[in-house]
């Protein structure tokens, strides 16, 4: 099961890796339950085994990036409650991506 969200959650986060950016923030649909939220663990690259790998981006972030993911926690609580929920550590939090229905994706390591 968690590498079918795994999987789903790379496949979504796929279709953001090309957009000239993936730190935008969603505040029209700011997350308020785990269900809009998928984390992505990047030490486990869920998709090591099926030949597709994870964007750069996230895989080796870059300060920005990291940078830019902690401001989005700290301006939308109810990510930074979700994740909570999920017993994610904030600060391990190192990429956000927003999927296409909305939801977000967290990248952690």
């Amino acid at each position: 099961m968690k590498k079918a969200i795994a999987l789903a959650a790379l496949i979504s986060a796929s279709a953001f890796a090309a957009g000239a950016s993936a730190q935008t923030m969603d505040m029209q649909n700011p997350a308020t339950s785990t269900a809009g939220v998928t984390v992505v663990d990047v030490t486990n690259d869920p998709s090591s085994g099926n030949g597709s790998r994870l964007p750069q981006s996230v895989s080796n972030p870059s300060p920005d990036v990291i940078q830019n993911a902690q401001a989005e926690l700290q301006s939308d609580p109810g990510l930074a409650d979700a994740l909570t929920m999920q017993n994610v550590e904030l600060a391990n939090v190192i990429a956000i991506q927003t999927a296409a229905d909305g939801g977000k994706v967290v990248y952690i390591r």
